[in-house]
């Protein structure tokens, strides 16, 4: 999805009392939250009349599924000065439970995401170029991920091998800088991502046998400059977790690696990324290795494959996933998915897993 220095009290001073004179009006605009969010629902076919094979989607077997409703209520960071800022997420519907953020397995109302922001900011944007300490504190997105638990943010509908063995959600504080947002607008090319988190469990306010053990998030995206030629552009992210569960006393370790190659057209889209769960104890090590190519066939249609291999909870495989992507209407995504695994022992009694999905999703 990716130098540090404190400036002088009383410059900082001015940068707040700068923030304070805005009108009240502008104030009061810029606190306006907004709402948004998207509604999944999905059409499953597989060999056999209502079996679930392996496929990392939901427990629900051929046929038509509501996945969940996604609603966000968010207001972003000002842009470089003192401020605060919140986003709140929930998930209703069936998928809710496969948060696992509550603290049931069968619970269709569930928080995504919860968490206030809080910006520093390092550096006038008028004279030194934007710069700021971010912190975010509460339930939040591990920052390390080529995918997400929002699908309609994916490429494809099911997730990867990959995203199985990934932390997904944390309450904690993570710190960043030089702003939560430069890459995307452009302002940085880079970001750096420090935070400690109660445990590796996605479960709200979830604690370690040890409760003085934390969970601790490392991890820097970088932009290659322009000075490297055909390289430049290409997107390095590096990601290191380490923690507890809730039960067990042996530290999970996570590692996190992804490369986003430049192409030289805009139509293509290709990345490599590497995965790997080291848990105590012979044989209880995870790795996959994921390759993503996507080609935009017109200005609606995308074709998208992810192919992987894999080692996860002592079982082999690899599997090729393919996705043609067709932009209904501005809102509205549609997406034919054809998924194949091949794992070694067997999943679900079967070697080979085949599964084809038609996932609709609107957006507002």
């Amino acid at each position: 999805m990716r130098r540090f220095s404190f400036m002088l009290c009383g410059w900082l001073a001015s940068l707040s009392l700068n923030a304070q004179e805005a009108p009240a009006a502008a104030n009061a605009l810029a606190a306006s939250p907004s709402l948004s969010g998207y509604v999944s629902t999905t059409y499953h076919l597989e060999r056999g009349a209502g079996n679930r094979n392996y496929r990392n989607a939901d427990s629900v077997g051929s046929g038509w599924s509501l996945d969940h409703v996604a609603l966000s209520l968010h207001v972003p960071l000002n842009e470089w000065l003192f401020d605060a800022g919140y986003r709140i997420d929930a998930w209703l519907g069936p998928d809710a439970s496969l948060l696992e953020s509550g603290s049931s397995t069968d619970n269709t109302v569930e928080l995504r995401q919860a968490y206030i922001d809080f910006r520093i900011p390092l550096a006038d944007p008028r004279k030194g170029g934007a710069r700021s300490i971010d912190l975010r504190a509460g339930l939040f997105d591990n920052p390390f991920g080529y995918e997400s638990l929002d699908r309609n943010l994916n490429p494809h509908h099911t997730h990867s091998w990959g995203f199985t063995i990934e932390p997904t959600l944390h309450t904690g504080l993570l710190l960043m800088y030089p702003g939560v947002d430069v890459l995307e607008n452009g302002e940085a090319d880079y970001l750096l991502t420090l935070g400690s988190a109660n445990t590796t469990d996605p479960q709200t306010n979830a604690a370690a046998e040890n409760v003085n053990r934390k969970t601790w998030i490392l991890g820097l995206t970088t932009i290659l400059p322009d000075s490297l030629g055909p390289l430049a552009g290409t997107v390095i992210s590096a990601g290191y977790t380490n923690g507890r569960a809730r039960t067990g006393a042996d530290p999970i370790q996570n590692v996190y690696l992804a490369l986003g190659l430049p192409v030289p057209q805009e139509d293509w889209s290709f990345g490599l990324v590497y995965d790997a769960r080291v848990h105590g104890g012979a044989g209880n090590d995870d790795s996959v290795l994921g390759a993503y190519v996507g080609r935009r066939l017109n200005n609606r249609l995308w074709l998208n494959v992810r192919g992987e291999v894999a080692s996860v909870l002592q079982v082999g495989g690899h599997g090729i996933t393919t996705t043609l992507d067709y932009q209904l209407w501005s809102n509205v995504i549609s997406r034919l998915e054809y998924r194949w695994d091949y794992t070694n022992p067997a999943m679900n009694g079967r070697r080979d897993n085949h599964g084809l999905h038609l996932n609709l999703i609107y957006e507002f």
